[in-house]
């Protein structure tokens, strides 16, 4: 009787093993683990796939908001605080979290004249001012100030207004504040004597170069105290109080304040020469110029003669 199929490969396997016919149950046994192993490989693989690709959308979630964080437990729990900055005052933390930097970077402007110039301007107002000058009391220092000016006419009593500026800078060449004192004790006299603070105020304003603030020229009319920054520069206008001096109502005296920047990082002008092999470059150019008031509407007739100094 013929062999089956399933017989002749189990003999044929028999025969390559060298197992004898009677091993047929035990081959069909080995193939059988073998494929139940496959099968469990490939199942354990497609698990580990879902089960990254479960992790991993899971932190996606966790970064874009969508899902809490995951819990913290064990005593690392108890070591982070709830608010890292629930212990600092509440200015401090305001500032911390403020969308926005604490000191933003702006440009200032220095007062780019010479002082002495500025002390000659407010003399010709009519503020006789003194020479720019070293501070005897403050070593470095320079100032100069005006005389005890008096404004308008003098009331019966003997009260007047006064002007006093006095301007001073921490080296020669350089002003770093503008005081304007007004004394305007004669209430008949203290719009002109307003008047003639504004004018040595903008005399000051004209040498820097721009206007003032707004607001500045109203704060003096309103008697105000007040405050405005502009590019680094402070304008302050002071008022004293009437109830420490004593004075009489409608006497009116002030101090009008102008600080300007200190501003470390502005470059001498010496930093920016050429350097050595700019210069020797603008020497070779200086050298190949042709020299004698040669131009292209003159022909140069210098080797004419042959000599180049005739």
């Amino acid at each position: 009787m013929p062999k089956t199929i399933w017989e002749n490969t189990e003999d044929a396997a028999s025969g390559r093993s060298g197992a004898s016919p009677t091993d047929g149950g035990s081959g069909r046994q080995a193939l059988a683990r073998l494929h139940r192993w496959q099968t469990g490989r490939r199942l354990l693989g497609l698990f580990g796939v879902l089960v990254a690709v479960a992790f991993a959308l899971a932190i996606a979630r966790m970064i874009m908001g969508d899902a809490p964080p995951l819990p913290i437990t064990g005593e690392r729990a108890v070591d982070l605080p709830a608010d890292a900055l629930a212990g600092l005052p509440p200015e401090e933390r305001m500032r911390l979290l403020r969308p926005m930097l604490d000191r933003p970077a702006v440009f200032k402007r220095v007062y780019g004249g010479h002082p002495a110039d500025l002390c000659a301007a407010i003399s010709g107002l009519g503020v006789p001012m003194s020479d720019w000058k070293p501070d005897p009391f403050v070593a470095g220092f320079w100032y100069c100030a005006s005389e005890l000016v008096v404004l308008g006419r003098t009331a019966p009593d003997g009260r007047h207004a006064t002007l006093f500026v006095n301007l001073r800078g921490q080296s020669e060449t350089s002003l770093n504040t503008v005081r304007i004192k007004l004394n305007a004790e004669n209430p008949a006299t203290v719009s002109r004597a307003r008047a003639s603070l504004l004018r040595v105020l903008d005399a000051v304003g004209a040498r820097y170069g721009w206007p003032w603030p707004e607001g500045v020229q109203q704060a003096v009319a309103d008697n105000r105290a007040a405050t405005f920054e502009q590019y680094g520069m402070t304008v302050s206008i002071l008022p004293e109080d009437p109830d420490l001096t004593g004075d009489l109502p409608g006497v009116v005296r002030v101090n009008v304040i102008v600080e300007f920047p200190v501003v470390d990082l502005v470059a001498p002008a010496e930093i920016f020469a050429p350097f050595a092999w700019e210069a020797e470059r603008a020497g070779e150019r200086r050298r190949n110029r042709p020299v004698g008031g040669a131009n292209p509407q003159t022909p140069d007739t210098r080797g004419v003669s042959g000599r180049e100094g005739e």
